[in-house]
């Protein structure tokens, strides 16, 4: 019989969102996790959390001193078959890579990253990443976007799959009676509900749609309800109090559970993402299949990843070029105030949203460790 591969799984972070399919993974391979200051490391395969040190001078960069030791050692004891590393520009995939040169193991790369960062770290460290690309016995990518990035730096067609991105959450109707109460404690009356829901950060742009919000006026009967928190959640009241918009509520927290996300989405008459260009782009935006599945247009520009894949312009919703708050306020007044078209745009997103499943995630996992397993010399 044969033994079952052994995956040395190089990933930094070890979000809610990612526990289900790290669990998928690890009970259909033996599986070595290492992640970066992770306190709880609770899933089937053995975990392993490394000590790292952001320098944020670098755009983030976190440094894992240990990590190269910590995989050799392993490795010694029970040898790995396969490496799975993060997206390029992370310490921890650049250590995976260099782990696998020196112990002569293939490798997969697993990539959300669709657009190359301007930060004079990565331009310095371009041909380390075009390296990785090439020499990867497997690649994943998130979405199409992602997978063209792969392209340009050099991975050939036959070698990548998209797993798409998908969470666990499925929207469930709440109780109608919630959904007054709601209203009536937040002053909503009967105007339909513009949502945004993520940290409020930079490269998320909750500020352009503040202010798309503010130029709509009182066209289309609007309330907006900016859920989550985040540094720039003290600036945006203070631009909310200037404009004088009485019909915007902030939570002011973060957003925990499945119910309370059920209350947002069941509120909302249409959700949206105005992301932009910053540090960073956005890779996917999972925020966007949790709102597919409640039946919601959905509004984003060009700077969320899952446009394209998740987020077609005129079939599930509209795609704005650039992050300008004219357009913006444009695309959400055209969701309601035509409201039989929206319902159609909804209902077409939950139809593709439901495509995109952990589980597809997972068997695109299967493919990759396999396929680098094949690549063994």
């Amino acid at each position: 019989m044969t033994s079952p591969l052994h995956v040395a799984f190089v990933h930094d972070a070890l979000p809610p969102y990612r526990r289900p399919l790290f669990n998928l993974v690890a009970q259909r391979h033996r599986v070595t996790f290492f992640f970066t200051n992770v306190k709880d490391v609770s899933l089937p395969g053995r975990c392993v959390s490394v000590r790292g040190y952001r320098l944020p001078e670098m755009s983030d960069y976190v440094v894992a001193p240990t990590l190269l030791r910590e995989l050799k050692e392993f490795h010694r004891r029970d040898p790995f078959d396969v490496v799975i590393l993060p997206d390029l520009g992370n310490f921890s995939c650049e250590i995976g890579y260099l782990f696998a040169r020196l112990s002569k193991l293939p490798y997969a790369l697993w990539s959300g990253e669709w657009l190359a960062i301007g930060h004079p770290r990565r331009w310095l460290m371009a041909p380390l990443e075009r390296s990785i690309a090439q020499r990867a016995a497997a690649c994943l990518a998130y979405g199409s976007r992602a997978k063209r990035r792969l392209r340009q730096l050099g991975a050939s067609e036959e070698r990548i799959r998209v797993t798409g991105n998908a969470s666990d959450y499925w929207f469930s109707p709440p109780a109608v009676e919630d959904l007054a109460e709601i209203r009536q404690e937040w002053s909503i009356g009967d105007r339909r509900v513009i949502l945004f829901l993520g940290r409020l950060l930079e490269f998320k742009a909750p500020d352009v749609l503040l202010e798309a919000f503010a130029r709509m006026g009182r066209s289309g009967n609007a309330y907006l309800v900016m859920a989550g928190q985040g540094p720039l959640l003290g600036t945006l009241q203070g631009r909310a109090r200037e404009r004088r918009l009485t019909n915007v509520h902030f939570t002011g927290q973060a957003v925990i559970g499945d119910q309370e996300k059920d209350l947002l989405y069941g509120l909302a008459s249409a959700f949206v993402l105005p992301s932009r260009r910053w540090r960073t782009v956005e890779p996917w935006g999972l925020v966007l299949n949790e709102a597919a599945s409640a039946c919601l247009p959905i509004v984003a520009t060009e700077w969320v990843g899952a446009v394209g894949d998740l987020i077609r312009d005129g079939e599930t919703g509209y795609v704005i070029p650039g992050d300008e708050p004219g357009a913006l306020a444009e695309a959400i007044l055209d969701i309601l105030q035509q409201p039989e078209e929206a319902k159609e745009l909804g209902l077409r997103a939950r139809e593709v949203a439901a495509q995109f499943t952990i589980d597809r995630m997972a068997g695109a996992m299967d493919w990759a460790i396999q396929t680098a397993a094949d690549a063994r010399p």
